[in-house]
C-alpha cells in the first residue's frame, strides 16, 4: 500500500490507566505498527468536551483515520457516538460504523438477528425497568449481566445463578448498581473461545480460534469476568489462552463459518471478535469425536475489539501467518477501499 498520512484516534482514558502487563496504550502500538510501514501517524485525543472533538476532527487532513475509540470518557456506549460524528463529518476511517456498533451493543437485540440468521446462541430473556421484553423458557443455571455493556463490567462470581433467590438478587444489583438492563441467558457450560475475523470489502476471513483454558483453574468461576481480564493477581487471570487442537475438523470449521454469520449479520466492518462456547453434548461420551457429538454457541460479537499485540485477533492472526504490522495495514486498506467505493461516482 502506497504511504498514508494516518491519525490515530483515541479515548483519553488510556492515557490515565495502566495495563496488567505494563503494556503501552494499544495506539502506541498501532503508532509502531505504522510507522514500519512508512505511514505519517498523527495522534488524536477523544475527550468528552465533544464540542473540542468536532473541531479536532474537522481540522483534521489525514488520508484515514484509524479508529481506537472503545470508549469515550471510559463509557463504552459512547464509542457508536464517536463513529457517528465521524460518518457525519464525512471523515472516512477504520473499524465498524454506527449501525454495525449498535446492533452489536444491544446484546439482545443481536441475538434477535442470530435467530433470523440461524445462528446458535443461548436462550434468553430481557428485563428492563422492571418489565419483561422477551424471555424463552429458560432452565436453570442462568447467567444474568448487563444487556448493554462491554469489558466484562457487571460480570463476576454472582453473574451465575441456580435458584429464583439469586436470580432475583442479581437483577435487582444489575438494575440499581449498573443502571442497566439486564440479560438473562441459559449458561453454557463449555469451553470459552474468541474467533477473530478480518474483513475486506465483502471478503470476511475467520482466523485460528483460541481458547481461554479455564480447566486448571481451583478458585472462583471459571468463564470471563472483569477480574479474569484485569486483575493480574487472580487464578484466572493467568489461565492460558492456547489453539485447541482437540476440536473436529469439521466442528472447527462450522464454528468459524458461524463467526463470519454473525459479523456479516451485524455489519461489523473491518476486524472484529466473536466470543463463543463450545462444548460436547450432554448425552455424548467424553471420547466423542463425531461432529454431531459437538455444539456451540455464539454469546456475543465484539466489532472494533482490543487491537494490542497481545489480543486474540492479533495472536489469531499471527498463527495464520499475518504478523502485527500486516494485520494493521489490512485494517487501513480495508477502510480505505470502501471509501473508494463509497465516494465513486454513480
Amino acid at each position: 500500500m502506497n504511504q498514508r498520512t494516518i491519525t490515530l484516534l483515541y479515548d483519553e482514558v488510556e492515557d490515565l490507566e495502566t495495563t496488567p502487563n505494563g503494556d503501552p496504550p494499544v495506539y502506541q502500538e498501532v503508532k509502531r505498527a505504522l510507522l514500519a510501514r512508512g505511514h505519517s501517524v498523527e495522534t488524536m485525543v477523544a475527550t468528552k468536551d465533544v464540542e473540542a472533538l468536532v473541531g479536532s476532527i474537522r481540522r483534521d487532513e489525514s488520508d484515514v483515520i484509524f479508529n481506537l475509540c472503545e470508549s469515550l470518557g471510559g463509557v463504552d456506549a459512547h464509542a457508536i457516538r464517536v463513529a457517528a460524528l465521524l460518518e457525519l463529518l464525512g471523515r472516512p476511517f477504520t473499524g465498524t460504523g454506527s449501525y454495525g456498533m449498535t446492533l452489536a451493543q444491544d446484546k439482545a437485540l443481536a441475538k434477535k438477528i442470530f435467530s433470523f440468521h440461524g445462528i446458535q446462541y443461548p436462550r434468553f430473556s430481557i428485563m428492563q425497568s422492571g418489565q419483561v421484553e422477551w424471555s424463552d423458557e429458560l432452565q436453570f443455571p442462568l447467567f444474568v449481566k448487563p444487556s448493554n455493556t462491554d469489558s466484562s463490567v457487571g460480570i463476576d462470581e454472582h453473574s451465575l445463578v441456580r435458584n429464583v433467590k439469586e436470580l432475583m438478587e442479581r437483577i435487582s444489583f444489575i438494575q440499581t448498581e449498573l443502571n442497566a438492563p439486564v440479560l438473562i441467558e441459559e449458561f453454557i457450560d463449555g469451553r470459552e473461545i474468541f474467533v477473530g475475523v478480518i474483513a475486506n470489502e465483502n471478503t470476511f476471513q475467520a482466523l485460528p480460534i483460541i481458547e481461554w483454558d479455564f480447566s486448571k483453574v481451583t478458585k472462583g468461576p471459571k468463564f470471563a469476568t472483569k477480574e479474569a481480564k484485569w486483575d493480574a493477581q487472580s487464578e484466572a487471570y493467568k489461565a492460558p489462552e492456547v489453539f485447541p487442537v482437540d476440536i473436529p475438523e469439521a466442528v472447527y470449521e462450522r464454528i468459524q463459518a458461524a463467526a463470519v454469520d454473525a459479523c456479516r449479520a451485524l455489519h461489523v466492518l473491518d476486524y472484529g471478535r466473536v466470543d463463543m462456547r463450545v462444548r460436547r453434548k450432554r448425552n455424548s461420551q467424553p471420547s466423542a469425536t463425531s461432529p454431531d457429538d459437538w455444539e456451540f454457541f455464539v454469546i456475543e460479537v465484539n466489532p472494533n475489539p482490543y487491537l494490542e499485540e497481545r489480543s486474540e485477533v492479533a495472536m489469531a492472526a499471527r498463527k495464520s501467518g499475518i504478523e502485527f504490522d500486516d494485520l494493521i495495514e489490512r485494517i487501513v486498506h480495508s477502510a480505505l477501499k470502501r471509501t473508494l467505493l463509497t465516494s465513486a461516482p454513480a
